[in-house]
């Protein structure tokens, strides 16, 4: 009953869902490294090892099951390259529409091209600008008018804050700057690329008829992570081509763009898939390609195959036929 206020720097809405198992894949790296240094007991790893579903015990930690809950002005905080950025941006949007009495409508989101609690990272390095958080100097009036009842600029700031990405290369293209919006999602038509059997990532539709293509895993070779959303992994934005060569990646490219084009919003890779095996994880990553033929990570996504209609109710495969499965690569702008 205390508590008046929240400013939450990189948190999530749900820790299964963003944390521990995305995609309903265990984030070993992450959990076994965050609880260690943390100095929590063995107990909690096997806790968490022992519930690879969403069920009950994941229900109370996740706020988006009972937002209305919450019934306070929170500030939320969070990257495009943070390790929970995607649940950053559902609970703001859980709170701001569906918070309690004094939290509805009360909430500040700014995020920016950060990755966890740092302001640089990866192999690219944004302009001054990204490293300033426009709600800088704002945190003491915040309290202040929360806690003391004084008058607090922040009444002045936009409901959401965003850094929209760009070209580092050239700081006279669009982008790098940061926009201001009454509600997130911002307005956007999504638009539908599909992959081609010559691997080309088009607009159009395939009018090849039935096509596939396919490729060899091995579980003891696993493609390896390279920056992205990451914590104690490598992080931020890295330059993908060391791994898109190997013959268990397939690469799907555009042509090269005609001009500027902004991609602000969530990120959905769908596929039609079959495996020899009945489990398996299939992941998908969206790059932005440079002129010198840099690939350059902007976000990506995992989903274990059994958890393609439910992370609740896991269903394996049959061998061999194929299935629609859809890839949260979570959210970006650029």
């Amino acid at each position: 009953p205390a508590l008046k206020c929240c400013w939450v720097s990189v948190a999530c809405s749900s820790l299964y869902h963003f944390a521990a198992y995305p995609g309903g894949a265990f984030r070993k790296a992450l959990i076994e490294t965050w609880l260690k240094v943390n100095g929590f007991p063995q107990v909690t790893y096997e806790m968490v090892a022992a519930h690879p579903s969403y069920d009950a015990m994941w229900q109370t930690v996740n706020l988006e099951e009972r937002p209305e809950r919450v019934q306070v002005p929170m500030v939320h905080s969070g990257g495009w390259y943070d390790c929970f950025a995607q649940g950053t941006l559902n609970a703001f949007e859980a709170l701001q529409h569906r918070g309690g009495e004094g939290a509805k409508g009360n909430q500040v989101l700014v995020f920016g091209p950060w990755v966890h609690g740092l302001r640089t990272a990866g192999e690219i390095s944004f302009p001054p600008q990204a490293k300033e958080n426009p709600l800088k100097g704002l945190e003491r009036a915040f309290f202040d008018h929360y806690l003391r009842g004084k008058p607090t600029p922040l009444e002045q700031v936009a409901p959401v804050n965003y850094y929209v990405m760009g070209d580092c290369d050239d700081l006279s293209a669009p982008g790098n700057e940061w926009r201001q919006a009454e509600d997130w999602p911002v307005p956007a038509m999504p638009v539908a690329y599909y992959l081609h059997r010559d691997r080309a990532l088009s607009p159009d539709k395939s009018i090849e008829g039935k096509a596939s293509l396919s490729y060899d895993f091995d579980p003891a070779n696993p493609v390896p992570t390279v920056g992205g959303a990451n914590l104690v992994l490598s992080k931020g934005p890295m330059d993908q081509r060391k791994v898109e060569s190997r013959p268990d990646v397939l690469l799907f490219q555009t042509q090269p763009l005609g001009g500027p084009m902004e991609v602000t919003g969530r990120v959905t890779a769908r596929l039609w898939v079959s495996s020899s095996a009945p489990d398996t994880d299939f992941t998908a990553k969206l790059t932005d390609v440079y002129p010198d033929g840099r690939s350059m990570i902007l976000c990506d996504g995992i989903l274990r195959a059994r958890y393609r209609n439910s992370v609740a109710t896991p269903e394996l495969m049959e061998p061999g036929k194929v299935y629609e499965m859809a890839i949260d690569l979570w959210s970006t702008s650029v």
